[in-house]
């Protein structure tokens, strides 16, 4: 039976484990390396002021199919995201650090009749097609996998799945293209993607238009694991008997004509048939050495830094010039905006405040911590190299490295989510069993 490294907890690794097992049955032995003490990549949660608190990889859309289906094969239920007693006034607000530019309640019915009503009826038909239709773009890809496509490099996918119209420009440039006018990009949409991504429509037009599906524009609604979305990928890694190396950083992996050899700080070197790299191989450190020397694993990708400040407190409604406080906050691509979204995210019993969260480019400091809020009881702040910025065109590398070396997370480039990262995971290790049957006696 075959070993398989996996080197990563989060959704590639967690799917990619999920896959393996049922490709290569019982006996096939799966290690999964993690760096970090707990399991989940960006699916990260904090105890804070007595509350459990998402700091990324926050929520799942029911169109997800592999975390959905993933969350029902382990028995660990999805609900629609709860965050105490509502703080704020139900409403959505778009900011531009000065005044509001929109507002109007979140619900499924208002919402897109306020936008109807500010940014015209044709331009909000036309992005909600566009969103529909990369959708259904990207759902090919589960169709094509139950098939039995197996993909050796991210090109290969993106063509099979229709997915290339997509890549090779940015979500404002396909909106123009379209005759999406007015500001519903530059205003909406941006704000979307400033609080999913960091970023602006110039992100990739597939990214782009993935984070207004998940905004609602092409149906279904957004849920999470009530103990946390890591808690799923726990689960998941449990259930598929992988042997699971917590506080475990790997440094190196060579492979030969036959073994592939893992090796980190204080651990064991080990020998595997197979390993999959599903951690973002500029972040993850790890010296690839192929049959012909070091392999390239930097194609001089950037990663976009988030900075995440989580309050407990209460808000002052009237640094938005307001009178009630909003439910939720996104801004506009304004230097007057210090933060790209902030929002409330929980509710601190012990404390008896809501808890509300930031995200942003640079730190939030003390004083602008003392214009928001008129009382703050707790702060807790997070750095971290989230995303790639995901610029149209991107260089991607193929999944095989090296013989028997796998990589998950240059598809990122392309989109960032964690289902997307969990569906490559997958089709990753359908390579992977691949490579490894044609390698078998008499195959």
């Amino acid at each position: 039976m075959p070993d398989v490294a996996i080197i990563g907890s989060g959704s590639a690794g967690t799917l990619a484990a999920w896959r393996l097992r049922q490709l290569l049955g019982p006996e096939a032995g799966i290690v999964v390396f993690e760096r970090e003490p707990a399991v989940g990549g960006r699916a990260h949660h904090i105890q804070f002021a007595g509350e459990q608190i998402e700091l990324g990889g926050t929520l799942i859309h029911t169109d997800n199919r592999r975390l959905i289906d993933l969350a029902a094969a382990v028995g660990v239920e999805l609900t629609e995201r709860r965050t105490g007693p509502p703080a704020g006034d139900g409403s959505l607000l778009l900011w531009d650090g000065r005044e509001a530019v929109f507002q109007a309640p979140l619900d499924g019915l208002r919402l897109p009749l306020a936008l109807i009503r500010q940014y015209g009826p044709f331009n909000l038909l036309k992005l909600r097609t566009l969103a529909k239709q990369a959708k259904a773009a990207w759902n090919s890809v589960y169709g094509l996998q139950d098939q039995g496509s197996v993909f050796e490099t991210p090109q290969a996918l993106i063509a099979a799945a229709g997915l290339a119209p997509y890549i090779q420009e940015s979500l404002a440039e396909l909106a123009k293209g379209r005759g999406i006018r007015g500001h519903l990009i530059d205003h909406f949409a941006t704000g979307v993607l400033r609080d999913m991504y960091n970023q602006t429509s110039d992100v990739i037009a597939l990214a782009g238009l993935v984070g207004l599906a998940g905004a609602g524009l092409a149906g279904g609604k957004l849920v999470a694991a009530p103990s946390g979305n890591s808690a799923l990928l726990a689960a998941a890694l449990e259930r598929s008997g992988a042997e699971l190396l917590l506080g475990s950083r790997v440094d190196g992996i060579v492979p030969d004509a036959v073994k592939v050899s893992v090796s980190g700080p204080g651990l064991t070197p080990r020998s595997f048939d197979a390993a999959v790299i599903a951690a973002p191989l500029e972040l993850a450190g790890i010296a690839v050495e192929g049959p012909d020397g070091p392999v390239t694993t930097d194609v001089g990708r950037r990663f976009q830094e988030v900075h995440v400040t989580v309050v407990a407190g209460e808000v002052n409604p009237a640094f938005f010039g307001l009178r009630a406080v909003p439910g939720d906050i996104l801004t506009t691509d304004s230097p007057q905006a210090q933060f790209k979204a902030f929002g409330q995210t929980g509710h601190s019993r012990s404390l008896g405040v809501p808890i509300w969260k930031f995200f942003s480019a640079e730190p939030v400091g003390e004083e602008l911590l003392e214009r928001v809020f008129v009382e703050v009881k707790a702060v807790h702040r997070h750095l971290w190299q989230a995303y790639p910025v995901l610029e149209p065109a991107p260089e991607l590398l193929a999944f095989r490295l090296a013989p028997g070396v796998y990589q998950v997370n240059g598809f990122e480039s392309v989109v960032s989510t964690l289902e997307t990262e969990g569906a490559v995971g997958w089709s990753v290790a359908d390579l992977v069993a691949r490579d490894l049957r044609a390698r078998q006696p008499g195959a």
